[in-house]
């Protein structure tokens, strides 16, 4: 992100996923060494199932929601 700064990260989570803690991703994307700036380019989504969500139907559409969802706000910036 630091040689271009046009690229989006999606960060996604499940609030009950022990081996993954949801605020992990967060927290990790917050404390990496680049410009304060660039914090906007990350886009968070957490979902309430632990860590395989596909297994969940509305969590496993929630999910592809915030992916096409993702997908279509970072086409149209180009």
């Amino acid at each position: 992100m630091t040689r271009n700064a046009a690229m989006r990260v999606l960060v996604m989570g499940g609030y009950f996923d022990l081996a993954t803690p949801y605020d992990l991703g967060p927290f990790e994307m917050k404390h990496l060494p680049m410009e304060a700036q660039l914090q906007g380019n990350f886009d968070y989504a957490v979902f309430p199932t632990g860590h395989e969500p596909y297994l969940d139907p509305d969590s496993r559409r929630k999910m592809h929601d915030a992916v096409a969802l993702f997908i279509k706000k970072t086409s149209q910036s180009h």
